[in-house]
């Protein structure tokens, strides 16, 4: 056994696994109840300053803020950025429900498809918008705008005429 053996087991300062606190930072209501907790004696600053990715508690603001900015934590932010692996995923690397790992794996790639979709045409959108803004601004109508000046005012006349008809 020897010296060794205390060292090996780090429970004194064991915190939450990976995948039970990126759980707890999926939705904003767990995030809500975590940072507004009741107060409870028994946990360190009464439970009121308390890190959500590292799972600890602080005694108070300074020292939570002082937290925020050490190598540490951040470790803990770069870790988390990543997704955990899931039960799933790691039946497929052992060959068990390899069917069903590969049809959320077709789900996923059809969400990210209608997501990359709707960011192209959410980008078009805004780039029209940056092109009005600038030719408002400089003073210069591009092609794009002025394109759209001349359909709205032959749209305008359009209705002109059918309401004088």
């Amino acid at each position: 056994m020897g010296r060794y053996s205390v060292k090996r087991y780090k429970t004194k300062r064991r915190t939450r696994d990976i995948d039970l606190i990126y759980d707890d930072l999926s939705s904003k209501e767990s995030i809500v109840k975590l940072k507004n907790q009741p107060i409870d004696e028994d946990k360190t600053g009464l439970a009121q300053y308390y890190c959500i990715p590292c799972a600890k508690y602080f005694e108070n603001q300074i020292t939570l803020d002082k937290h925020t900015k050490a190598k540490k934590h951040k470790r803990r932010l770069k870790d988390l950025s990543v997704k955990p692996y899931t039960n799933l995923e790691a039946e497929a690397a052992s060959g068990v429900n390899m069917n069903k790992f590969l049809q959320s794996v077709e789900q996923y790639k059809q969400l990210e498809q209608l997501k990359k979709e709707n960011n192209n045409e959410f980008d078009q959108l805004i780039n029209q918008k940056k092109d009005n803004l600038d030719a408002i601004i400089t003073g210069v109508p591009s092609e794009e705008f002025q394109k759209q000046q001349e359909e709205q005012a032959h749209q305008k006349v359009i209705v002109q005429d059918s309401e004088m008809a």
